[in-house]
């Protein structure tokens, strides 16, 4: 027998018990709220399987690019069906417009939410999550489609039972499909975002995302890098970049700056490679990155281990 609905009597249960009523899913409580939709727990009628469901705000459904992102998110963690992507099972626009996706259900924490309970990573587990993240990327990137909000809030330390925890990427709502996209990509917006628009999280956007320039898969490759320092060192690589400082010439302090001999210059290097402020001067794919990566790792825990 499946589970008794559990969501709290009134008004926003009764609108997403309604929102539900034509299909197999029914409510079971409220996992949290974002700028763009909420996101509830519910669970398969016949299957007894419980699932996640992002539902768009209603004040948004006037809105029909945001409500075509929904489509190429859902979409996109679709086609990718990655492990190291959130999978997306179902999809639908319910009464009055509103998007619904229907995902798996995680079990754990953010990357943002580990950061501040732990403030930084070991070694070993940073560059693990940071290649399962890479992986991800690489699946997208090969498909033509560029996350554009890599941040730690979009990644989730999943649980699973009787295995070691693992990185899932979220959120591909403000995903870019490229013009070279494989076949099987989903189909561009309908509204195309106006050229100079700035989409994203500021404190891990790439300098072309924040200037409005062309983005390309490099800019998911630039967000990666913040993502490691952060992991690596609790602090952000530009945290004492002054406002006098011209973002094109500060030299972010190396890793080893804050963690000593546990990080070798070799592997200093890498790091700030991954974030330079010229896109040719970083690691030019996903696949590469995290080869330097492993590589390091290997001469660095043969060293320290």
């Amino acid at each position: 027998m499946c589970t008794e609905n559990t969501i709290p009597a009134g008004h926003v249960a009764d609108l997403v018990t309604s929102l539900l009523a034509s299909t197999q899913y029914k409510p079971i409580g409220l996992l949290g709220r974002g700028g763009m939709g909420e996101v509830f727990v519910v669970e398969h009628r016949f299957l007894c399987r419980k699932f996640a469901l992002k539902i768009m705000r209603s004040q948004l459904v006037n809105t029909p690019q945001l409500a075509d992102r929904m489509r190429v998110e859902a979409q996109s963690a679709a086609r990718l069906h990655h492990p190291n992507i959130v999978q997306v099972v179902d999809f639908w626009i319910a009464a009055g417009g509103r998007p619904c996706i229907v995902m798996e259900l995680l079990k754990g924490r953010t990357v943002a939410a580990e950061l501040v309970a732990r403030k930084q990573l070991e070694l070993e587990e940073a560059i693990t999550f940071t290649c399962q993240l890479l992986s991800a990327l690489a699946a997208a990137h090969d498909l033509g489609v560029v996350h554009r909000d890599i941040k730690p809030e979009n990644l989730f330390l999943h649980e699973p039972a009787d295995h070691p925890r693992i990185l899932k990427v979220l959120d591909f709502g403000v995903a870019r499909v490229l013009p070279n996209a494989l076949q099987m990509a989903p189909a561009p917006l309908n509204v195309p975002t106006k050229t100079g628009t700035f989409l994203g999280s500021p404190k891990y956007a790439s300098p072309e995302t924040i200037y409005g320039e062309h983005v390309d898969h490099r800019a998911d490759l630039y967000s990666v890098g913040l993502i490691l320092y952060a992991m690596l060192t609790g602090r952000g690589a530009f945290d004492r970049m002054g406002p006098q400082d011209v973002w094109a010439s500060y030299a972010a302090e190396p890793p080893s700056r804050f963690l000593g001999s546990a990080v070798t210059p070799q592997f200093d290097a890498i790091v700030l490679r991954s974030i330079h402020f010229d896109r040719s001067k970083r690691f030019q794919s996903a696949r590469d990155f995290c080869a330097e990566l492993s590589s390091m790792f290997e001469v660095t825990h043969g060293q320290h281990g």
